[in-house]
């Protein structure tokens, strides 16, 4: 009998023992899982910093299209002010005519004003617009009707730069350098490096090599800082 108890009881601490490791062993296997759990996979890190050099990307994407756009401002500003110099040493080396040479124009009381079209920067953006579709005729017909009904001279040359481009894309060539002339009749002018850069195509696209390697190396003294100046040397072999 006492032999049967003792059994027992070790067999009893035995099933005790056992049970109190497999405990053990599955906390340590629980406290593992979650460890896995918790810590991010390689994919996951790897994906964050996808995720970070994308916005990273995309911010300097937008930052070097400000300084484009900043660039191109600036290389118009220093054609306009090329433009002006220029013309300041026209003027210096040519002395202006005396009054008598060239009495001023007065408008006497019986001749008719133009009335200023109210909405005329409406209407250049709908000819400018034409443009773009090159709906060339539509867009004369709209600039001339601008010019025709009175507007500012800073946008009148304007009109008239944009009639000679029109002209080009019907390729009537010989009324758009008239046109583009025109722009040159203004003391200022923001358009005065296109309208010289788009004579000189007229008279290549006309057959007139000579005479447009002529205007293409007059534009390259006269804008030296224009964006235009590369394809004006390229078309005189320089």
């Amino acid at each position: 009998m006492k032999k049967l108890f003792a059994t027992l009881v070790i067999f009893t601490s035995f099933c005790i023992g056992i049970f109190f490791l497999n405990g053990c062993a599955s906390s340590d296997e629980a406290t593992e899982q979650d460890s896995v759990t918790r810590d991010p996979s390689e994919l996951d890190l790897a994906q964050q910093k996808t995720d970070a050099l994308a916005k990273e990307n995309a911010q300097l994407k937008q930052q070097i299209t400000r300084f484009e756009q900043d660039v191109r401002n600036l290389t118009a500003k220093a054609a306009q002010l090329e433009t002006q110099l220029s013309e300041e040493k026209e003027k210096v080396k040519t002395p202006d005519p005396s009054p008598q040479q060239t009495p001023p124009r007065t408008q006497t009381l019986s001749e008719p004003t133009k009335p200023v079209i109210k909405e005329a920067e409406s209407d250049y953006q709908i000819a400018l617009d034409f443009f773009k579709k090159k709906n060339y005729k539509d867009a004369i017909t709209k600039l001339q009707a601008i010019i025709d009904g009175g507007t500012r001279k800073d946008l009148e040359d304007n009109c008239y730069y944009w009639i000679g481009e029109s002209n080009f894309g019907l390729k009537n060539y010989q009324a758009a350098i008239e046109f583009f002339e025109k722009v040159f009749n203004y003391k200022i002018s923001e358009k005065k490096d296109d309208a010289a850069i788009m004579i000189a195509n007229s008279h290549w696209e006309m057959g007139n090599k000579q005479e447009a390697i002529k205007e293409y190396k007059k534009f390259i003294e006269k804008f030296p800082a224009s964006p235009y100046n590369k394809r004006a040397k390229a078309r005189t072999g320089k």
